[in-house]
């Protein structure tokens, strides 16, 4: 091959990598389905990113997916899910932010909602969904509380002696554990579906 030819594939195959990288990053939405639908949620430990692809994956892959961090544009969208995990007695920092910010945008927009909630006791998660509920101006009768997980290894030194002080207060062991089930996930994925579409 002449060195002119190589240097032209060369180009053309930087320009190709490069414009599909720049064409859909962080976008999970393999198919389209009725409606534009988007997943938002906020996660500090990574439990609720992984309900909230479970759920667009039990959806049929139909719905976007973002991390409130992100601070997404959701204006595009027709029907929204909403999920936080819980942190303290309370939403994700981020989402809540992100909610205050934008709950009037959205009100209408919201299908159902969702928490990923540590053990999962149904009464107190109630009181969480109730919380995204408010912030999200809107009322959705597709609700569902998850039980989380915990790998103490990803907190940072504050917040582990934190859990180790709850733990100790509530004579419970401080160990790892994961209850959120994928399969719990895509069942929640394909109820919102039907759901929506009575």
């Amino acid at each position: 091959m002449k060195r002119r030819d190589f240097m032209k594939a060369v180009f053309l195959g930087s320009g190709i990598v490069f414009l599909a990288s720049k064409a859909y990053p962080l976008k999970f939405y393999p198919n389209a389905g009725p409606g534009k639908w988007a997943i938002l949620f906020g996660s500090l430990y990574g439990s609720t990113r992984d309900a909230a692809l479970w759920i667009s994956e039990g959806m049929g892959g139909i719905s976007e997916v973002f991390d409130a961090r992100e601070n997404p544009d959701l204006s595009v969208f027709d029907n929204l899910i909403v999920g936080s995990g819980i942190y303290d007695g309370k939403v994700a920092p981020p989402l809540e932010t992100f909610l205050a910010q934008n709950g009037a945008k959205i009100s209408g927009k919201v299908r159902a909602i969702f928490v990923v909630c540590g053990a999962g006791g149904t009464e107190i998660a109630n009181e969480y969904l109730d919380t995204i509920a408010k912030l999200c101006g809107s009322n959705p009768v597709v609700r569902k509380s998850f039980p989380g997980r915990m790998t103490k290894k990803l907190f940072d030194t504050e917040v582990l002696k934190h859990m180790e002080e709850y733990y100790k207060r509530v004579s419970s062991p401080f160990k790892d554990y994961d209850r959120l089930k994928r399969k719990d996930c895509l069942q929640f994925g394909e109820a919102i579906l039907k759901q929506c579409s009575k």
